[in-house]
């Protein structure tokens, strides 16, 4: 997978270990970057890995918020 891929929500729920409704939660909650195309959200693995990375800034999902697996 490169890095500027796009993914679906299932996909970001498997890299983010979660459940799948989780990651619409967290879009919801703007948590997570995602876009709205058609009927489905799309998200950029480049902005999900960097949020997830040890440098990423404050702000992210908090680890409650992650806690809906």
């Amino acid at each position: 997978m490169s890095i500027d891929e796009i993914l679906t929500a299932s996909q970001v729920a498997s890299l983010l270990q979660v459940h799948p409704r989780t990651v619409y939660k967290l879009v919801n909650q703007g948590s997570i970057p995602g876009k709205k195309f058609g009927g489905g959200w799309r998200f950029s693995k480049r902005e999900i890995m960097q949020m997830i990375s040890p440098q990423a800034p404050a702000g992210g999902p908090q680890s409650d918020d992650l806690e809906g697996r």
